[in-house]
């Protein structure tokens, strides 16, 4: 269906409201109206954002939640015009993938785009020199995109979180295209019912109807079946409660609705006639391939128009060979005829135009893409043609800019590929090389599957490299204006390949200018970006500096917070803080509130802390989430913090304090006041031992002898080692002899001991770390072997200075250590 725009244009007039789209978690979209028009229909010529996403944090990209919900409820009449503009001129789009995509989602998208090209005419290119295109990045609006092309510059088609599915994607690309949804038809009442009562509230005007001037459905019936259309419970109070009801068929069956999963025949058939489409050809992706005039051998009808557009991957190139070859011959080939153009539409440069029933010969395109169109304007009928053609990889590139692509990527690469390319860019630059997407066959030495690159245009050239497995290389700089590149894959397995984009390069910080950067530049693979000292960030020119969040802290103790503390922290933010104590001092970083954007691995929101002022000196944590992280004490007399949040959710943020000191005791048995090459180890001694014995004799002859004897012994010193062991033993001891001499010898002994021993042991290890080099001594550690039997004991396992680690406490039951740092009331 064909939208007549009636909304203010937003690039024009701001000020007005419309409206536009948004996407829930069912990947469907809803309507906003911040400078952007309402979904109605499916096609349009409209400029105006179409949005999705969980959250709709601004219409234009910048404003906030609470000043898009106070447009929303203002809705105001749209103006109605008709602007044939809205379309893309010969259905080519260009685009850029923006950097924050993986690989994989690269890939998606560009089969994504091929999904449209296949069953279509229209064409999406890089961008190169055009003035409107297409970016696909991820805004505060989520999921979201401009239906029909905006004109004047970039234009967002926004994939947010958890819409980075191959139907949602598809589904966007139908906005960019210039359909709107299903649902909005103006006939959509005698197809589907909307249940306004189980709407969320707040999400009525998704469900808002078109006038019928607003929609031309080019005579296409409602399309339950149509990609572009919601589901039953998009919206929904709850996930049984229909919000769109269709109406049943002839069967009495309700239609599915809301499929995610391919283009339907009526959004094929709709955006055929939306661009024009020929009646015959076809876009033709596979390697291989052949095609024939329309009734060959029979004879072509006259008055006809085909097109047959070949695009195959990126760094491969068309060989292309009629095989017959019978139509009607004129001067200058002007009634019928064929013509083959080098590129991806009917303004590509021109490799000839061919008549009669001379067979040409063989044609080869300079890069991935031929259009062949076939005319017949006269009465006489021929035969026809036939034509095959066959993609071949590798060979020279000579251009400035450009990509190179594993065959058949964003598919598994094909066995047996031998491909070589040969780079050169204009004299006095390098050959920059940056891969967006890598996946081959893995082995440890590249044995199977790999790339190779050389620096220089010959195979005897350097090796820069050898890659395979799933690791995306570094960008790669030549040190000339050639770059030799090889991929070779074996007959067995074959994976996703690889992508890569090449350009001339050159280092703009090297100018006398410093690249036009106050403070610093940063010199990157094709491009330079400025940077700013701590303290400071980049202002709105990207190349000035300005105050900002972080910076230089040498105080002993203080306060840090997000920005907008305790509000929301703002978007794309990036502070640092050093902060510095003196020497032999550490620092210690205690949070009071923590409330960031989290997930398992932090990629969105998250602060860093690390001991030292370099962004790869010891990682501490990195911190996401609303739990609070426990006290960091850094192991030098530095640390620094770093807060990044993206572009989407905001939170409250963090409030910290920081605490300088000579020494930390951390638990009642540890000081660590530095960190060196080796330990001291400070051991304090005690013993005391007490002794008492009494004996008592008595024998015949009478004679009575009573003993006390007490022994105290008292003894403290200090040496390397550490050993506490006191011991109290009390003895008692009753003797009783009786003797009787008589001619016959009797003897007669009864005695009695009686001990009571108590033994108490405690070895204690107390280290201190120092900045002087010393010998590398241990604490004494006492093996269970040779502890008292009928003691227990709590021993301390210390671990080298050098390593950097805190002392982990053992227990003699074998359990496991506990991790980091020993637990304990922080005391200075």
């Amino acid at each position: 269906m064909f939208q007549i725009d009636r909304t203010i244009d937003v690039t024009q007039h701001t000020h007005t409201p419309s409206h536009t789209h948004t996407h829930s978690h069912t990947h469907t979209h809803t309507h906003s109206r911040q400078g952007q028009t309402t979904a109605a229909g499916r096609t349009g010529k409209a400029g105006k954002a179409v949005k999705s996403g969980n959250t709709v944090k601004s219409a234009r990209f910048g404003k906030t939640e609470n000043a898009w919900s106070d447009v929303v409820k203002n809705r105001v009449p749209r103006a109605a015009t008709s602007r044939a503009e809205r379309i893309w001129p010969g259905g080519v789009i260009p685009y850029i993938i923006g950097g924050n995509f993986t690989g994989s989602q690269r890939a998606m998208f560009k089969q994504a785009m091929r999904h449209w090209e296949k069953l279509t005419c229209v064409t999406f290119i890089e961008k190169t020199e055009e003035e409107s295109y297409i970016v696909f990045t991820y805004r505060p609006c989520g999921c979201c995109s401009y239906v029909g092309r905006r004109g004047n510059g970039p234009q967002a088609i926004s994939i947010g979180k958890n819409c980075d599915k191959f139907g949602i994607v598809v589904h966007e690309l139908g906005h960019v295209i210039g359909f709107w949804h299903e649902h909005t038809r103006p006939d959509r009442d005698d197809h589907v019912t909307i249940i306004r009562d189980n709407i969320q509230p707040g999400q009525e005007y998704n469900f808002l109807k078109m006038e019928p001037g607003e929609v031309n459905s080019l005579g296409e019936p409602y399309d339950f079946d149509s990609i572009m259309h919601y589901a039953r419970n998009t919206f929904s109070r709850g996930m049984f409660l229909d919000t769109i009801l269709p109406s049943r068929d002839e069967n009495g069956i309700r239609p599915a609705i809301g499929q995610r999963t391919r283009l339907s025949k009526g959004d094929i058939s709709q955006a055929r006639k939306l661009y024009r489409c020929p009646a015959c050809g076809e876009t033709l992706q596979e390697s291989t391939g052949n095609f024939s005039s329309p009734g060959y051998p029979n004879g072509y009808p006259s008055y006809t128009h085909c097109v047959w557009r070949v695009s195959v991957t990126p760094g491969e190139k068309i060989v292309l060979n009629f095989t017959t070859m019978d139509l009607y011959k004129s001067s200058l080939c002007w009634y019928d005829y064929i013509e083959v153009r080098d590129g991806y539409w009917r303004k590509a440069p021109l490799l000839g135009r061919f008549c009669g029933d001379q067979v040409p010969e063989g044609l080869v395109s300079a890069e991935s893409r031929m259009w062949i169109e076939f005319r017949s304007s006269s009465n006489w009928v021929g035969k026809g043609f036939t034509a095959v053609y066959e993609a071949v990889c590798g060979g020279e590139i000579l251009k400035d800019q450009g990509q190179i692509q594993s065959p058949n990527y964003p598919d598994d690469y094909r066995p047996s590929k031998d491909c070589v390319w040969r780079i050169t860019v204009s004299e006095g630059y390098n050959v920059g090389l940056s891969f967006q997407a890598f996946e081959i066959e893995r082995h440890d030495s590249c044995a199977y599957d790999y790339l190779e690159v050389r620096d220089g245009p010959a195979e005897s050239s350097p090796l820069i490299g050898r890659f395979c497995g799933y690791d995306r290389p570094e960008d790669v700089r030549s040190t000339s204006h050639s770059l030799w590149m090889k991929f070779v894959s074996d007959g067995t397995v074959n994976k996703a390949g690889f992508a890569a984009n090449f350009f001339k390069e050159e280092d703009e910080c090297s100018k006398p200018d410093n690249g036009g950067c106050e403070q610093r530049c940063v010199n990157t693979l094709g491009s330079f970006k400025c940077a700013c000292d701590p303290g400071y960030e980049l202002a709105l020119d990207k190349k000035s500096c300005e105050a900002a969040c972080g910076g230089l802290l040498s105080k002993l103790n203080g306060t840090i917070s997000t920005p907008g503390w305790p509000k929301e922290y703002p978007p794309n933010k990036n502070c640092v803080w050093q902060v510095v104590a003196p020497t032999q001092y550490r620092i210690s970083m205690q949070f009071e509130s923590f409330e960031l954007e989290g997930n398992e691995v932090c990629k969105y929101d998250f602060v860093e802390v690390r001991s030292g002022l370099s962004s790869d000196s010891k990682l501490h944590g990195k911190y996401c989430g609303t739990e609070v992280p426990e006290v960091i004490t850094s192991q030098y007399n530095n640390m620094r913090i770093e807060f990044k949040s993206d572009n989407t959710v905001s939170k409250k943020g963090f409030k910290a304090h920081f605490f300088s000191g000579e020494a930390s005791l951390e638990g009642p048995l540890f000081l660590i006041v530095g960190c060196g090459v080796g330990y001291l180890s400070l051991s304090l001694s005690l013993s005391l031992s007490l002794s008492v014995s009494v004996s008592v004799s008595l024998s015949f002859p009478l004679s009575l002898s009573v003993s006390l004897s007490l022994c105290l012994f008292l003894s403290l010193s200090v040496s390397l080692s550490l050993s506490l062991f006191l011991s109290l033993t009390l003895s008692v001891s009753l003797s009783l002899s009786l003797s009787l001499t008589l001619s016959v010898s009797l003897s007669l002994s009864l005695s009695l001991s009686v001990s009571l021993s108590l033994c108490l042991s405690h070895s204690l290890c107390v280290c201190v770390c120092t900045p002087y080099p010393l010998l590398s001594l241990f604490c004494p550690v006492l093996p269970p072997s040779d502890r008292p039997a009928l003691c227990h004991e709590r021993v301390f396992v210390f671990e080298s200075c050098h390593d950097a680690k805190r002392p982990r406490p053992r227990n003699n039951d074998n359990a496991p250590a506990t991790s980091g740092r020993v637990r304990g009331n922080p005391m200075t």
